[in-house]
């Protein structure tokens, strides 16, 4: 059977999914709200309409569809304030966020949308970081309230003796400045930020491998089995490397471990 029509079988059965609850008040209000950091990073979500749409507004932009929804996008200021505005009822899913043990005590996520290893991440012609050791030597800056940050104190680095930024373009500016001379990233945001950054290496890695997937409230049951098939099916096909490629270039795949 051709692949296309497989996918259009299977995005029929993920259809299906919706029974009621917290999925059916969604449809009737005909919008699915994304929680995201306003400019954080448009690679990911671009809130205005120049430029593509993001890699995970894309992809989200499809579930909605098949839902017959309009994405309704939803900032926030910074990356600390995501998961109280998805509490608050302020939107409906979270987008761009790292599964910790701490976030799954409060929230529940989907299936992985993007692998969230960690890595120290400095500017050239400064030295690469390649031990822990050397990285708990640096000048570390990261983003408050981030996974990132949460790397950097379980490698051994305090907070109180980091820097903390409310927006990564800051640390990339402190990072060419030499204000700092380390940061923590994810694979994924290295890969984005290199593009435009190119000064950025990275270094050794931090943690054990993560993963980056979309967050939303444990009781809305219907929305995460919606999800969760959405996401596993999409991640089967070439829809999901054909998005790498586009958003995160020709290596990205391999990087990523699909290649």
């Amino acid at each position: 059977m051709p692949r296309r029509i497989v996918w259009s079988l299977a995005l029929t059965l993920i259809a299906g999914l919706a029974s009621g609850g917290d999925l059916e008040d969604i449809q009737k209000r005909g919008t699915l709200r994304a929680i995201a950091q306003k400019d954080e990073a448009p690679e990911m979500f671009r809130f205005s309409g120049d430029g593509a749409p993001g890699f995970e507004r894309e992809m989200l932009q499809g579930f909605a569809q098949l839902y017959d929804l309009t994405l309704e996008p939803v900032e926030v200021a910074t990356s600390a304030a995501r998961i109280p505005a998805l509490l608050r009822g302020d939107g409906d899913v979270v987008v761009g966020i790292v599964d910790t043990a701490d976030r799954r005590q409060q929230i529940a996520f989907t299936p992985e949308v993007v692998p969230a290893r960690h890595l120290v991440v400095t500017c050239r012609p400064g030295p690469m970081v390649e031990s822990l050791e050397a990285f708990r030597q640096a000048k570390v800056g990261v983003v408050d309230g981030t996974s990132w940050q949460q790397e950097a104190v379980a490698a051994g680095v305090p907070v109180s003796e980091m820097t903390l930024f409310r927006q990564r373009d800051r640390v990339f500016e402190a990072l060419e400045s030499g204000r700092i001379t380390a940061t923590v990233m994810t694979t994924t945001d290295f890969l984005f930020a290199a593009r435009s950054h190119p000064c950025l290496q990275g270094g050794v890695g931090l943690g054990a491998a993560g993963s980056a997937g979309w967050g939303l409230r444990k009781e809305d049951t219907d929305l995460q089995a919606a999800l969760d098939a959405y996401i596993s099916n999409f991640r089967a096909g070439p829809s999901w490397n054909r998005l790498i490629v586009k958003y995160f270039g020709d290596q990205a795949l391999r990087a990523l471990g699909r290649e």
